[in-house]
């Protein structure tokens, strides 16, 4: 499984209400189609961290890194390749 459809999967099993249909796509604007609370933004960061093996900080938490899963994929990527 790509690593953005991992994270598409968590957000459509685990912090909606209802899959979406059609289900999200990478590129997605995730802010438009799946509203996430913050409680929501803070079980996905988790999630993140403790699936990709990275820590993100609170001012990494922005619309621009977590709009689509593709932007969160770089983020990841940036993060393990010591960018960030």
């Amino acid at each position: 499984m790509a690593a953005g459809q991992e994270i598409l999967d968590f957000i459509s099993q685990e912090l909606l209400e209802e899959p979406p249909d059609p289900p999200l796509a990478p590129e997605e604007d995730l802010l438009l189609r799946a509203q996430i609370d913050s409680l929501g933004v803070v079980e996905l960061v988790e999630f993140l961290e403790s699936t990709f093996g990275v820590n993100i900080a609170a001012k990494e938490v922005t619309i621009s890194n977590f709009r689509t899963a593709e932007a969160m994929m770089r983020l990841i990527d940036e993060k393990r390749s010591g960018d960030a």
